[in-house]
C-alpha cells in the first residue's frame, strides 16, 4: 500500500515539474501584449444566450491556458479535500518506520531518525499551504504558453498582495501575549458576572471576541477568540458535538461581527467608499442587527447544550488544578509593563490605519519585531 502512494505522490510531482520543463520552448511574449488576456478579448457571440460549455470552449480556444488553470485549481480543491486522507496516511508512514527501526535492533540505540519521506506527506496533508503548493504547477503552466517573463511580472505586478500580507500581520499583532492578555483582563471582568465559570466565559468570548472584528479587523479578533476559548473552553473537554459547533458559530460570528463599522471587515471595505457608507450608516443599518443575531445564536446554543455546563463545570476545577500543576502558560500571571501593551496596541492600530498601504504596515511589524 505504502508503495502506491509513493507512486501516487511522484507522479504529481512530475507532473508538477513537467508543467514547468517547457520554459525552453516558451513563446517570446511583445510587449504590447497583456497577461491575463482581457474579457473584452473574447469574441464568442453574446454569452448571455450561449451554454456554459460553449463559453468556456471559446475562452480556451482563445487562451489554452486558462483550460490548464482551471485544472490546477480543480487539483488544488481536490487536495484540501484529501487533506484528512494525506495527514493519515503520514501518520501510517511514520509508525511503519518507527516498527521497521525497532525490527532492525536499534531500538537500544536512541529514537529512531526522523522518516523523510512522511514528513514530506505529512506537509502535503497540512491544510494553509496547499494553495501555496499548486502555485508551482501554475506558475509551469504560464511559462509554457507564455515565457518566464510574463510569469515574473504577473506575481510581481499582476497580483495585489496588500490584503492577504494585511491579515498574516493583523493574526501575529493580535497573537502576542500582550495583546491577548489585554483581552483576556477585558474578557475576564465581564465573565466575572458569571463567576468565571466555562458558562460565562464561553458566552463573553462568543459575544464579545467576534464584535472585536469592528475595531481590530475579523482576523485579529478571530485569533484572540480562538486562543482564549483554547485555554478557557476546549481545555474543559466538551463533547465532540459541543467542539464542531462552537467552531461552526464562531465562523458565523466572526463574518457578521465586523459590521458595526465601516473600516475593519474586508467585505465591507470593498464597497464603504464607493456607497458612501460611514460607521454611523453601517451599525444603523446593519450593525445592531448583526449584534442582535449573534447574541440570540449564543443563546440559543446554551440552550441547545445546557446538559454540558454542569460537567465543564465540574471539570473547570480540576483542570484549573492541572494547569498549575504543570505550569502551562495559561497560569502565566506575570505582569507585563503597560508601555509594552501600548506599543503593540499602537502597533496593532496603525496596521488597520494603514491596511491598504502594504510598505507602511510591514515596516510596523518590523519595527515592533525589533522593539520585543
Amino acid at each position: 500500500m505504502w508503495r502506491a502512494r509513493w507512486l501516487v505522490w511522484v507522479a504529481l510531482v512530475l507532473l508538477s515539474l513537467g508543467a514547468g520543463a517547457g520554459l525552453k520552448a516558451a513563446p517570446t511574449q511583445n510587449g504590447d501584449e497583456v497577461f491575463p488576456v482581457p474579457l473584452t478579448c473574447y469574441a464568442i457571440g453574446t454569452e448571455n444566450e450561449i451554454s456554459l460549455i460553449e463559453v468556456l470552449r471559446g475562452r480556451v480556444a482563445v487562451e489554452p491556458l486558462n483550460l490548464w488553470a482551471s485544472l490546477i485549481f480543480s487539483g488544488a480543491i481536490t487536495h484540501t479535500m484529501l487533506a484528512p486522507l494525506i495527514t493519515r496516511a503520514a501518520h501510517g508512514m511514520r509508525g511503519r518506520h518507527t516498527a521497521r527501526w525497532r525490527a532492525w535492533g536499534h531500538a537500544q540505540g536512541g529514537k529512531a531518525p526522523v522518516s523523510f519521506g512522511a514528513e514530506v506527506v505529512h506537509f502535503c496533508g497540512e491544510v494553509e499551504p496547499i494553495f501555496g503548493l499548486w502555485v508551482v504547477p501554475l506558475l509551469g503552466a504560464i511559462m509554457w504558453f507564455e515565457s518566464w517573463h510574463t510569469a515574473e511580472e504577473y506575481l510581481t505586478h499582476g497580483v495585489n498582495y496588500a490584503e492577504p500580507n494585511f491579515v498574516v500581520v493583523t493574526m501575529v499583532i493580535a497573537a502576542s501575549r500582550p495583546i491577548l492578555r489585554l483581552a483576556e483582563d477585558g474578557m475576564a471582568r465581564i465573565a466575572a458576572l458569571g463567576d468565571g465559570r466555562p458558562l460565562a466565559w464561553w458566552v463573553t468570548l462568543m459575544t464579545g471576541g467576534p464584535l472585536l472584528g469592528s475595531f481590530i479587523t475579523e482576523p485579529a479578533a478571530m485569533t484572540i477568540t480562538t486562543l482564549l476559548l483554547r485555554e478557557n473552553f476546549y481545555r474543559q473537554n466538551p463533547s465532540r458535538a459541543f467542539k464542531y459547533a462552537t467552531l461552526g458559530l464562531l465562523f458565523v460570528n466572526v463574518s457578521v461581527g465586523g459590521a458595526l463599522t465601516n473600516f475593519a471587515a474586508p467585505p465591507v471595505l470593498m464597497v464603504a467608499g464607493v456607497w458612501g457608507w460611514d460607521t454611523w450608516h453601517m451599525f444603523t443599518q446593519f450593525g445592531w442587527k448583526a449584534a442582535l443575531g449573534t447574541v440570540a445564536s449564543n443563546l440559543l446554543y446554551t440552550v441547545v447544550f445546557r446538559r454540558e455546563w454542569a460537567r465543564l463545570a465540574a471539570h473547570d476545577v480540576v483542570g484549573t488544578e492541572l494547569d498549575m500543576a504543570e505550569g502551562h502558560c495559561a497560569s502565566r500571571r506575570d505582569v507585563i509593563p503597560w508601555w509594552v501593551t501600548a506599543v503593540h496596541v499602537a502597533a496593532l492600530g496603525w496596521t488597520v490605519f494603514t491596511a491598504h498601504y502594504m510598505a507602511l504596515y510591514l515596516g510596523g511589524l518590523l519595527a515592533l519585531l525589533a522593539f520585543s
